[in-house]
């Protein structure tokens, strides 16, 4: 999962910006989340085979159920540090002053 640095704090834009994405990942991650807890129950009640094929199905569940907890770990890392900017630290709408920036040839999406 790529890592995201935090957004200036001083910077109404971008941190309203980084809490929209949060907002984002949070319901992706649930979606996410039922279909991987979905697919985990129906293989286990499923699967009817042995030996080597019985710790394959093992090795997959078990690193989906890691996908899972770096994902929320992720999240909640990140929700965090959100939250501990207080709304009355960030200047104003009409006292923010977004610096221009050099136009890019590169494609943001």
């Amino acid at each position: 999962m790529k890592r995201n640095s935090l957004p200036d704090p001083h910077s109404r834009a971008e941190v309203l910006r980084a809490r929209r994405k949060y907002t984002e990942r949070v319901v992706f991650a649930l979606i996410f989340t039922v279909v991987e807890l979905w697919a985990i129950v129906a293989v286990v009640v499923l699967f009817d085979g042995g030996g080597v094929l019985a710790v394959a199905v093992s090795i997959v569940l078990s690193a989906a159920l890691i996908a899972l907890w770096d994902t929320w770990r992720t999240l909640l890392m990140f929700g965090r540090a959100l939250r501990a900017w207080l709304p009355e630290t960030l200047p104003a709408a009409e006292e923010a002053v977004e610096p221009e920036r050099p136009p890019s040839s590169l494609l943001r999406l």
